[in-house]
């Protein structure tokens, strides 16, 4: 009986431990050069960090379908920025860079993991920019990028929607953008219904429109490529043409990128799909968060050279430390080494491992792909990168 008394006692003891480490933090209020910013956090802090970074219309409440799943694994922090939801609204100008820096100083995150949707995607490349050293990764739904025109088409359907506003009508406003077939795909009256609840009961967010907001000079749009973290930009099959364009333009230039089109979602995919979407993120943290081994260039200058992959040579370059696959008509792949002879990418589940002879000869290239197949490709001739 004793024994018991005590078991039950212990694990009273851990239950409670655990609740601390994952429970969520009260909501608190950030000053920002005089502005307020309302954010919380969650979630065990010694595990990755990840920032939610809401769209143009619903504030960090877009979250709220994948924010205890988060919050159970990682360290988690939301906010709402300037002007919407519960923070205060701009009083001049400022970069919304600084006041995601300042709030994940705030909740002592050194660097994390940034999830944007929409204008939240496009802070989060401004951030990567501007912070390289604090960005581990980027996950981007319908993601903007700053400095790339939007079509009279995109210009046009929001004046559309926001025509009620000149005469003070606000809820017709936040109905028409609940009906948008741009938002939210097909019939999904639940998804509606919480875009709707959300501008109807805080207007003030349909007022911004980042008039003073200090945007990055040179543009975003021209430095992706010096954005070298896994970025993975996920896109609903309802969504305007103008995100496609977007998204094209960072999986072009970012060379870790990954672009997916989602079927039957629009812009908000959070809303519409979050059970799919914490499970895709899950993945995407795993290889971002996968170790590799630290190899000399002359180790892996033993890789270079030209590999036999069915009727086409595919072949293994040096740049800047690190090896590259090239197949010709296909995106180049860096590969981070799991050991001296096995490496991985960052953009998919795929592995990458050289065989090697007796007296140590690259005899071949082998690739694992996620879906279990094995593609063999023999080494036809040795290569230097000098």
């Amino acid at each position: 009986m004793i024994r018991r008394l005590l078991s039950f006692v212990v694990l009273l003891i851990i239950s409670a431990f655990s609740a601390a480490q994952t429970a969520p933090s009260a909501d608190h209020y950030l000053d920002v050069g005089g502005t307020k910013l309302w954010y919380e956090d969650c979630g065990p802090q010694n595990s990755p960090a990840v920032v939610l970074l809401h769209d143009g219309l619903l504030h960090s409440i877009t979250w709220d379908g994948i924010w205890p799943a988060l919050c159970a694994k990682y360290h988690v922090v939301r906010y709402d920025r300037r002007g919407y939801g519960r923070s205060e609204a701009p009083k001049a100008v400022f970069d919304p860079t600084d006041d995601l820096l300042k709030v994940m100083s705030q909740v002592h995150m050194n660097h994390a993991i940034l999830v944007g949707n929409s204008s939240g995607g496009g802070l989060a490349l401004d951030f990567a920019l501007a912070h390289p050293e604090m960005t581990d990764g980027l996950l981007l739904i319908g993601p903007v990028v700053h400095g790339m025109a939007t079509s009279d088409y995109f210009a046009d359907r929001g004046d559309k929607n926001n025509e009620p506003m000149a005469r003070g009508d606000l809820k017709a406003v936040a109905q028409n953008w609940s009906k948008d077939r741009f938002l939210i795909a097909g019939d999904d009256p639940q998804s509606r219904k919480q875009l709707y609840d959300g501008l109807a009961e805080n207007p003030q967010n349909l007022k911004g429109n980042g008039a003073l907001e200090i945007r990055p000079s040179p543009p975003t749009v021209t430095r992706l490529s010096e954005i070298r973290v896994p970025t993975l930009v996920l896109v609903g099959d309802a969504d305007i043409a103008d995100v496609f364009a977007y998204s094209g333009a960072i999986e072009a230039a970012v060379p870790l990128a990954t672009f997916e089109v989602w079927k039957d979602t629009g812009h908000l995919i959070q809303l519409q799909k979050p059970k799919e979407l914490v499970t895709r993120f899950d993945r995407f943290v795993a290889l971002v968060e996968r170790k590799e081994v630290g190899l000399t260039d002359s180790q892996l200058d033993a890789y270079v050279g030209q590999y036999k992959l069915g009727n086409r040579h595919a072949s293994v370059a040096l740049k800047d430390h690190r090896l590259i696959a090239e197949i010709p008509g296909l995106p180049y792949y860096w590969l981070f080494p799991a050991s001296e002879t096995k490496f991985f990418l960052r953009t998919e589940e795929t592995a990458i491992e050289f065989q090697k002879d007796a007296g140590g000869k690259v005899l071949e290239m082998v690739v694992h792909n996620s879906d279990g197949s094995v593609i063999h490709c023999p080494r036809v001739e040795n290569g230097s990168s000098h």
